[in-house]
């Protein structure tokens, strides 16, 4: 009779243990949606007021609550716009979306890694074949006196332009806007240049390309006066 007794209490304390436990999962996951809907909420009101530094605290508490590659990469991109390339560097990892390298690549722009930042600027062009990409490869590999993969690129990048427009930074923020095919033809004249300096024809008639497209390039206008004038 004893036996049965502790067996019906031991089995009345299992029951109510897994009863318990059953519950508190079901409390747990019920404060983790409650928890993730208050963070999404409060993720897109810091995106509307163009807060980055709430957008950057809920979505490290998204990410707690639900781990996903896309979120981290975002992440990665909100600690860049920061000026925190370390860590946006450490946030995407190893990620291999064209987002990833884009952060990686201005990452390492911004720590003057600049042949890091031409091998993340290959992988992008390699999946993107955007010109606009091509253009920034090229003014990286022009900057590393890269000049034959510059040639390519830009040689590339004029046969695939149409009517796209880039934004060069001058001075700090200052810019100017061309077209693309403009400034791809003012990059090809100053590697001519440089590739030969003792017959600046060819480097002048893509400084002329570049004008006819955009009379109003400064840089090309500039370009061709300073090689006029040592010349």
């Amino acid at each position: 009779m004893k036996t049965l007794q502790k067996i019906s209490l031991l089995l009345i304390t299992i029951f109510s243990l897994t009863l318990v436990n059953a519950q508190r999962k079901k409390k747990a996951g019920t404060f983790k949606k409650e928890m993730t809907a208050h963070y999404q909420q409060y993720y897109q009101l810091m995106l509307e007021n163009n807060d980055v530094n709430g957008a950057i605290e809920s979505l490290n508490h998204l990410i707690i609550l639900q781990p996903s590659k896309g979120k981290k990469d975002t992440l990665g991109a909100l600690y860049l716009q920061k000026k925190l390339p370390f860590l946006a560097l450490k946030t995407v990892g190893e990620s291999n979306t064209i987002l990833a390298f884009r952060t990686k690549a201005n990452a390492f722009k911004m720590l003057k890694n600049i042949k890091k930042a031409i091998e993340m600027y290959e992988k992008i062009v390699e999946q993107t074949k955007s010109v606009t990409d091509v253009y920034e490869l090229a003014q990286l590999q022009f900057g590393l006196q890269r000049f034959a993969e510059a040639k390519e690129s830009v040689e590339y990048g004029i046969q695939k332009a149409k009517d796209e427009k880039v934004r060069i930074f001058v001075k700090e923020n200052n810019y100017l806007e061309t077209s693309i095919k403009a400034a791809l033809f003012n990059i090809l004249g100053l590697i001519e240049y440089n590739l030969n300096k003792n017959d600046t024809q060819k480097a002048i008639a893509y400084f002329d390309e570049a004008l006819k497209i955009d009379p109003n390039f400064i840089l090309a206008t500039e370009n061709k006066k300073a090689i006029l004038a040592k010349k």
